[in-house]
């Protein structure tokens, strides 16, 4: 053989010391290139791709499937209502908006009659465009449920494709992609009910994309284009996603830089154009979007952010990295700390122990620092801000937490990042050879631990929807356009009732998580919106009502008390229909 390099059938040969995904191996010869077919163990991709995905698409039927599959058109997949309403919202509001020609992404269906800025809000427009064919066919609480049950599999599945350009093999990438897809960060944000947070396919494949552009085994001319539509998506699907995602990814390129090798930085240098042309691309499709979120009124959070999806409130949280959620496996037995809300940040004594073992065996490898370098700063960011330290709080986040759409960022979430790169350590230590039943005994062991919980039905929820509105007797009582301001104890199901009459009346509130700006007395008004008026006077009731032109008062399940502050507000008799008293205003509506 001549002293020149060998080409394989899947392109050039990168330089030494930089493997086919791009990624350093810290060795002075380089591994032979991938046929673009079949991996390195002969097998055609193409089949075991598929097989992968059957078997993530599989795992998640088999996890989440029992509690809503049987219920999909009536219960949705989600602990806890009022989140997971907002989306139930969403998937009816955008093909009824693009139907009636109006603009989805501003509406006046809510927060009546000056109307709310849904760029700013979980609006998922990617999302809701894809499933209108299923939300007119079989209703929203399918789609919602579709969009659930598909969200881990789909990021399992490209967290896989991820870790198999990395290592070569089937199995150990598989596994590193399970360990992404069905993190107890994900599977904690399915049980809060976030299809949102939980469709982080796109982050995996956006790796992928880079890989490949390292190796040079997809031209520019394709890695532009496919990285920028890859990015739009994930921006129609989650702005915050997005925006962490760059930031992520930034930081990640700087940590390549500082600690790869000389060809490496020369490779993702000249990388950095190519990219820069996909962001433009991905900022072109997203202008509408982004036209409507920095041009009209910017709603405002009147409930700040607390908790450990913010960031560590005090050392002893760190506890939560070995202490399991309700949504984990383990929550029911060990888990009681984090209460309703789970625990993301579960990583389970065994992944780590995993994590210490793979560190002290592969540090000798230049890619092994990049990982302790990117997993570290992750985890740094994701402490937030609110942390003393020595009396102090100056922490990474603060850095960042200025910028836009990141101020509004839960540090707590960057958490999904750490277990991409955890996925990748394992698969990386499975794909090395020898010592096999340590390894997978191991690693079965630590995928165990974080799994989501199969034992207890923590997945799904029902939000009733009264006669009254099922039945469309309401429209004898309330004609079409008026606003209505609908008060119920769980302030979420408005959403709900809304969407199920095909968006009838309007809302003199909303929950969706913002409120428009210049409202008078906001903290009240944001209450009131929601349908909450306990420890609100009756002229706060009437200085709502007056300024949101409210036509009909729907009031449900609340206690005498609470009808007759209405009805002391309104001046008017209410009248019992249908699981509801209804208060009608006339000469009101607006």
């Amino acid at each position: 053989m001549s002293g020149k390099a060998s080409v394989g059938s899947g392109g050039s040969q990168p330089p030494a010391g930089v493997s086919p995904t791009g990624v350093d191996t810290g060795q002075g010869t380089p591994r032979r290139a991938q046929s673009r077919q079949t991996g390195a163990d002969g097998r055609p991709r193409a089949r075991e791709h598929l097989l992968a995905l059957l078997a993530c698409a599989g795992l998640s039927l088999l996890i989440f499937g029992p509690w809503i599959l049987t219920r999909m058109t009536t219960w949705f997949l989600s602990a806890q209502p009022q989140d997971g309403s907002i989306f139930v919202w969403m998937f009816r509001w955008w093909p009824y908006a693009i139907g009636h020609h109006v603009n989805p992404l501003y509406t006046t269906s809510a927060w009546a009659p000056g109307g709310i800025n849904l760029a700013w809000v979980t609006s998922v427009p990617a999302l809701a465009i894809v499933m209108t064919p299923l939300t007119q066919t079989f209703g929203p609480f399918f789609s919602f449920n579709v969009a659930e049950l598909a969200a881990p599999a789909l990021a399992a599945w490209t967290g896989y494709l991820l870790c198999r350009r990395i290592t070569g093999k089937f199995a150990p990438a598989l596994v590193g992609g399970l360990v992404f897809g069905f993190s107890p960060m994900l599977a904690d944000e399915v049980g809060q009910g976030h299809p949102n947070l939980v469709l982080t396919f796109p982050i995996p494949l956006a790796a992928y994309l880079m890989l490949r552009r390292l190796d040079g085994s997809i031209r520019v001319r394709w890695f532009v284009p496919l990285l920028g539509l890859l990015l739009a998506v994930q921006l129609y699907l989650s702005t915050e996603i997005f925006a962490t995602m760059t930031l992520m990814g930034v930081v990640f390129g700087a940590i390549g830089l500082a600690l790869g090798s000389s060809a490496f930085r020369r490779r993702l240098l000249r990388a950095t154009g190519p990219t820069a042309g996909a962001y433009a691309v991905a900022l072109a499709l997203g202008s509408p979007l982004l036209y409507v979120a920095f041009t009209r009124p910017r709603p405002y959070k009147p409930v700040a952010f607390t908790g450990i999806d913010r960031g560590l409130q005090s050392f002893t949280q760190f506890l939560a990295y070995v202490d399991p959620g309700r949504f984990t496996v383990l929550g029911s037995q060990l888990g009681q700390r984090w209460g309703r809300d789970g625990n993301p940040w579960y990583f389970g004594i065994p992944l780590l122990l995993l994590l210490i073992v793979f560190l002290a065996t592969e540090w000798r490898r230049r890619r092994t620092w990049m990982l302790a370098a990117c997993l570290t700063v992750t985890l740094a960011l994701s402490v937030g801000s609110s942390l003393a330290v020595f009396g102090a709080r100056i922490l990474p986040w603060r850095l960042v937490s200025a910028l836009p759409v990141l101020d509004r960022a839960q540090p707590g979430r960057l958490v999904t990042y750490a277990f991409l790169l955890l996925g990748i350590a394992v698969a990386i230590w499975l794909a090395r050879p020898g010592k096999r039943v340590l390894r997978r005994g191991l690693a079965a062991l630590a995928v165990l631990a974080i799994a989501p919980n199969v034992t207890t039905d923590v997945w799904a929820h029902q939000v009733p929807v009264p006669p009254l509105l099922a039945t469309g007797a309401y429209r004898a009582y309330v004609p079409p356009g008026e606003i209505v301001w609908i008060v119920d104890p769980r302030h979420s199901r408005q959403m709900v009732w809304q969407a199920e009459t095909d968006f009838s009346f309007r809302l003199a509130g909303a929950f969706l998580g913002v409120t428009p700006p210049g409202l008078p007395s906001p903290t009240a008004q944001a209450r009131l919106g929601m349908g909450t008026i306990s420890g609100t006077s009756v002229a706060g009731i009437r200085d709502f009502l007056r300024s949101h032109r409210v036509g009909a008062v729907l009031v449900a399940e609340e206690p005498a008390s609470a009808i007759a502050a209405v009805a002391e507000a309104t001046g008017v008799t209410g009248v019992r229909r249908g699981g509801v008293v209804i208060f009608q205003l006339a000469g009101r509506a607006g």
